[in-house]
């Protein structure tokens, strides 16, 4: 997967002509960015902005605001600037996206399917008056409908605070396998609705509510993801569930973003509290942590440093705790990760070696576009 990323704040500037121009530069890069695309082939961007709705039942207007000349990214560049000149109308939101459909992750199917030679994920920045803000967004449509997973980053290269390929992907095939819809029409997709039956059943369940936890949310895609998706598939299991966020102090601002901005599109309680898996490896927990059993832990891209002993030491902490509030516990632990080290399987040894066991699984393909492709893995372990 390649993502479009905003290297600095979009800039409008006022000519003296009273014309304003928007200025852009961008870059296009693997999650981590550890790597420039480098196509065979020129790759032409669209620029589409989106004007203020006429009423407030109906959507942004879509305006095309790409240049006669489009804007090409190309092998060995680095960062593209584009200059576009803006409607009189005001333009609220702007969004770079490749020009080929099918070049383009916009649904959440596009990217579960597994198909095809590689997707880019468009960028998206709002451009409200005021100081200048360093975060932009993505947006991926869910299944079925409208419906819409919107998640907040911060511009710039930095792999920090910004959208991985375990998460995205993960979420996204959660919500076709929940929502019903896990291949593009005419696709040779590898996933289908039953991959994980058993957390299907999780997150279908209506007779009560679903406590989720997360560990290591980062900006939070994966868990306001399903939050997202269990909104749209059971509004009454979703208004008595739960979704706990939790990660290290440098991530809440982004995460606590991030829920005020899908406050209106998830019907779940949805909040945030830090931990540090040094302390929960000894059973050290927040208030919220402790407040009640929880029916499943999710974590993606956490296996990727040196802490696996004590990620594995806190997930059966958690349960532990879980077990006061409901005995026996049945906590469920769903773990996403792409493989990028041998060292990360040391991760399964340990949680075998504590007395969980892998229920169910399956591997995403993830195509990318001249390069290798990759997968992402999805377990869901118990302890018995």
């Amino acid at each position: 997967m390649h993502y479009i990323r905003f290297c600095r704040p979009p800039v409008v500037e006022q000519g003296r002509s009273g014309h304003k121009t928007l200025k852009l530069v961008l870059t296009i890069t693997t999650d981590l960015s550890d790597k420039f695309l480098c196509p065979h082939e020129p790759i032409q961007l669209s620029i589409i902005g989106a004007g203020a709705p006429p009423n407030p039942q109906s959507g942004p207007v879509p305006i095309i605001l790409t240049p006669k000349i489009p804007p090409t990214w190309r092998a060995g560049m680095r960062v593209l600037k584009v200059d576009v000149q803006l409607p009189p109308q005001p333009i609220e939101t702007v969004q770079v996206r490749p020009t080929s459909r099918q070049l383009t992750a916009l649904i959440t199917d596009d990217i579960s399917s597994g198909t095809g030679d590689g997707l880019i994920l468009p960028v998206f920045a709002d451009l409200a008056p005021g100081p200048t803000s360093r975060v932009c967004f993505r947006s991926l449509r869910l299944p079925g409908g409208t419906a819409t997973l919107q998640v907040e980053e911060e511009m710039g290269e930095s792999m920090a605070r910004h959208v991985w390929d375990g998460g995205l992907t993960t979420a996204s095939f959660v919500a076709n396998m929940i929502l019903g819809q896990t291949a593009a029409p005419n696709s040779s997709s590898t996933t289908t609705k039953a991959s994980l039956p058993m957390l299907a059943n999780i997150l279908q369940q209506n007779d009560g509510p679903l406590n989720i936890m997360e560990l290591g949310c980062g900006v939070g895609i994966l868990g306001l993801g399903v939050a997202r998706i269990l909104g749209v598939s059971s509004q009454a299991t979703a208004e008595k569930s739960t979704l706990l966020m939790t990660d290290l102090p440098d991530a809440e601002e982004r995460t606590l973003a991030n829920i005020a901005r899908s406050a209106d599109q998830t019907a779940c309680s949805v909040m945030y509290e830090n931990l540090d898996w040094e302390d929960g490896k000894d059973g050290v927990f927040g208030p919220e942590v402790t407040s009640r059993a929880w029916d499943l832990v999710i974590l993606s891209d956490c296996t990727y440093n040196d802490l696996l002993p004590i990620l594995v030491k806190t997930l059966s902490a958690v349960r532990a705790h879980s077990a006061q509030h409901s005995s026996p516990s049945n906590t469920k632990i769903l773990l996403s990760t792409k493989p990028r080290h041998s060292d990360e399987r040391e991760f399964f040894d340990l949680m075998s070696k504590d007395g969980w066991s892998v229920e169910e699984e399956v591997k995403l393909p993830l195509p990318v576009l001249y390069d290798e492709a990759q997968t992402v893995e999805v377990y869901l372990f118990s302890k018995s």
